[in-house]
């Protein structure tokens, strides 16, 4: 039956005077009913992020982890290149190197986590498959991770899609979950995570990557941050898109997809 206009139009002036957890729980509710896709904060309380470079972490998911951070999870971000060949910067690449790891251990330290690097060639990572691999399988032996961020296979850039399919080759099909993120390129989600109230927190650690800044205007994330609110907040406030799988899931799907190094880097 339809509901007259002017109810309607009382229910959503009513929307005000319902508190915002409820209405993330309203939210997390229906979609859950309906099949589409979860919004909600996942229960984690180890995370591993991995980023093909410094900033990626910031850009597809800093939201996420100072929420994480913040109901007590451990989030530790693994960054694969230093971001050397970063253009616009006029020091030499050893100096970008440095430079580019000291922004990003502000960033961490912005939304709770901890930062490691693997200090592998910048723009080169396919071309270093196994010393990818074995950093990757060390980290998550170590941290154990309930869950692992990094770039759903089909991010633009080769070091993006490098990192995706060595993470697909070094995880047990009894793994940790994998949430992929997106930087370059928009996936279709199965999770969403409302970000508005640490929004900031976000626009800080993007703010730390004042090198990546010379070549991007990376305060554009926070535009894609609104489109995604548009399917879980109605347009009005900010969200994190994520499609979420088993290990056995991420596994198949990079599998399926494989890579495509005629991609642009960051």
């Amino acid at each position: 039956m339809a509901v007259p206009a002017p109810l309607r139009r009382t229910l959503h002036r009513a929307r005000g005077a319902v508190p915002a957890d409820v209405r993330r729980l309203a939210r997390t509710w229906r979609a859950v009913r309906s099949g589409g896709p979860v919004t909600g904060v996942p229960p984690f309380r180890r995370v591993l992020v991995i980023a093909p470079h410094p900033d990626d972490e910031s850009l597809g998911c800093a939201g996420t982890m100072a929420l994480l951070s913040d109901q007590g999870a451990t989030v530790t971000t693994l960054t694969a290149s230093d971001g050397e060949a970063t253009q616009g910067s006029s020091l030499p690449a050893e100096e970008i190197a440095r430079t580019r790891r000291a922004e990003a251990q502000r960033a961490a330290a912005e939304v709770g986590a901890s930062a490691h690097f693997l200090g592998l060639p910048d723009g080169g990572l396919a071309q270093h498959p196994n010393e990818l691999a074995s950093g990757l399988r060390k980290a998550i032996g170590e941290l154990e991770p309930e869950a692992v961020f990094a770039p759903w296979p089909l991010d633009g850039g080769s070091d993006h899609r490098a990192v995706a399919q060595a993470l697909a080759g070094v995880l047990d099909r009894g793994g940790p979950e994998v949430w992929g993120y997106e930087v370059w390129t928009a996936l279709v989600p199965n999770r969403f995570v409302e970000i508005t109230a640490v929004i900031e927190r976000k626009r800080a650690a993007l703010g730390a990557h004042e090198t990546a800044a010379l070549a991007l205007d990376l305060s554009a994330a926070e535009g894609l941050a609104r489109w995604r609110s548009l399917q879980t907040l109605g347009g009005r406030g900010f969200a994190e898109a994520f499609l979420a799988l088993p290990a056995a899931g991420y596994r198949e799907l990079a599998g399926q997809l494989g890579s495509d190094p005629e991609m642009t880097d960051s």
